[in-house]
Parts: C-alpha cells; sequence; structure tokens
C-alpha cells in the first residue's frame, strides 16, 4: 500500500475530525475482531502492540486538535 505524504493531502470541507475519530476508532474494533476471528480468540503481542500503538497516536492526534480549537 502507498501511502500520501500529509502535505499531498488536498483539503476536504465534507468531514469534521469527530466524525474521523468515531470511524477510525470503529475500523480499529473490526481489524481487531476479524485477527481474534482468524486466530481462535487471541492476538500475538505484537499485533497487540500494534493495535494498540495506532489506537494510542489517534487519541494523541485528537487531543491536538483539541487544543488548537
Amino acid at each position: 500500500m502507498k501511502y500520501t505524504h500529509f502535505n499531498e493531502l488536498p483539503p476536504n470541507n465534507r468531514t469534521n475530525f469527530v466524525m474521523l475519530y468515531f470511524a477510525t476508532c470503529r475500523t480499529l474494533k473490526k481489524l481487531e475482531a476479524d485477527i481474534r476471528r482468524q486466530q481462535n480468540g487471541l492476538l500475538t503481542a505484537t499485533q497487540f502492540r500494534c493495535i494498540k500503538l495506532l489506537y494510542r497516536k489517534l487519541s494523541q492526534m485528537s487531543g491536538r486538535w483539541k487544543a488548537k480549537s
């Protein structure tokens, strides 16, 4: 998967940060549930750490956004 650099993203006035935050949280929960389903309810330590890190970074981003508002 090729990622777009942050500076290259065009502005989007149809979405807001709160909507994106909750959509991302739902997607992370679905990803975790799918991985658990495939591995009989267990996550490896690396998978758990990666999902937790993504959630932590998402929380940090929302904290920065709230501080600017």
